[in-house]
This record gives structure tokens, sequence and C-alpha cells, in this order.
């Protein structure tokens, strides 16, 4: 019951998608605990339900991500996602694109090597918006792009499915920028076997996608973010919805 529950909810942030106006962001605050990244899908009934369900699950923060779809879709699923993240006083924080981010109303944007610069994207997005910056394993990236970001993140920690080629990351860079009083995100072939290891090291958070979202159930979704979350000693969001 509470599954069909979760999916009914989901399905009306779905619906609203037609309707333009967007929930704002959240106040801007430190990503601290689990953060979840979307898996690449066109179904939209079960993406809306699927981030609403690691948001029960206590999930603090959520990122758009996906790869494989055209601009016309990536832009309804982020901002159906923005309904579904907002409402519940979650921020979302899209991917790559800084327009993208403008467009959906979003809280943010992530942004790795091949992106827009992230001087640009604090520029344009204003000092409300959540910027975060991917550093692999170069702690000159960090250094380069701190005034700017809310959030650095290194990886692949623990090697990644998702991205089986990345280069890995000492858990040492999570130490080194936890001792500079930056923000800190682990993220590659994180679950909750290892999540620990990255909070002790250094990170404020953990960003995974196949650790919650590789699920059959949105029962499942729900517990193995409830799961990860537990891994790492902290309290679940609270949810407003």
């Amino acid at each position: 019951m509470a599954e069909e529950s979760r999916a009914g909810a989901a399905a009306g942030d779905t619906a609203a998608s037609a309707d333009d106006t967007l929930p704002p962001p959240p106040p801007k605050a430190p990503i601290r605990g689990l953060y979840v990244l979307t898996p690449d899908t066109d179904d939209d009934e079960w993406l809306a339900a699927a981030v609403a369900a690691a948001i029960d699950g206590g999930a603090s923060a959520v990122q758009y991500r996906n790869k494989t779809a055209d601009a016309e879709t990536r832009l309804r699923q982020a901002r159906m996602l923005v309904r579904v993240c907002h409402a519940r006083g979650v921020p979302l924080i899209v991917n790559d694109s800084v327009d993208m981010a403008i467009a959906s109303g979003a809280a943010g944007v992530h942004l790795g090597r091949d992106d827009d610069d992230p001087f640009e994207a604090r520029r344009r997005l204003g000092p409300d918006a959540i910027i975060g910056v991917s550093c692999y394993d170069e702690f000159e990236r960090a250094e380069r792009y701190a005034e700017v970001a809310d959030n650095l993140a290194f990886g692949s920690l623990f090697g990644s499915s998702t991205k089986p080629g990345a280069v890995r990351a000492p858990l040492e860079l999570l130490t080194r920028a936890k001792a500079r009083g930056w923000n800190v995100v682990g993220i590659g072939g994180v679950d909750a076997s290892n999540a620990r290891r990255a909070i002790e090291a250094g990170a404020d958070t953990v960003a995974v996608i196949t650790a919650v979202f590789d699920r059959t159930g949105l029962a499942t979704v729900s517990a193995a973010a409830a799961n990860l979350v537990c891994s790492l000693c902290f309290a679940p969001a609270s949810s407003s919805a």
C-alpha cells in the first residue's frame, strides 16, 4: 500500500509537469549524508516515483543525470524532478549544463572537466545556487575552483560500474580536502559496505547511483537509501510530503 501511495504521489508530480509553475528550491545549505544521482531512463513515471522513494529513504540531495536522452527529454525530466524534490524540501541539481539548470528551475548544477566553466556558472546562477565540481583525482583542480564551488567531488573511490574506466582517487584526497575546510563529496563504487570509509576519510556526503536505483521495486529503492543513510550514521532527511 505504501508503494502504491508513493507511486500515486509521484504520478501526480509527473502529471503536473504540464503546468509551468515550479516550486522554488529549498534554502541553500551544505549537502550532507546521501546524495543520489539518477540513472538513465526514458520512463518518466518510474523516475519520479524512484526519486520520491529515495527521498523517503533519507536522500538529502538529488542530481538529475541522463547521458542518453535528447535535450527535450532532459528538460522535461529535470522540470518534473524539480517538482518531486523541491516539494519535499530536497534540492534538485542538474548535471553538466548551466542552461538546463536555469531552464528547469533547479537548485544548481554539477560540472565536470568538459562542461561549463564553474566561474561562469557562478556568475550566471548567482550566490544562492548550488555548484558542484568534479575533481576526479586532481587536488589542483579542487584548489582552482574551491572559491566558487559549494562542493568538490573526488572519485572514483572504489571502482564504478557506471563508469568502469574512471580514474581511481585515493581516500587520502578526501582527508586533504576536508582539512582545507571544503565541502567534500565521495563518488564511485560507493555502497553500504564502504560508504562509512569515505565519511571517515573526510567526505561530507557520498554520491551513488546503482547502490540505490539498481532495484526492482520502489520499496527496495527506499530501503536501499535508508540502509546507506544508516551506514553513514546520519539521520534521514525529513520530507514535507
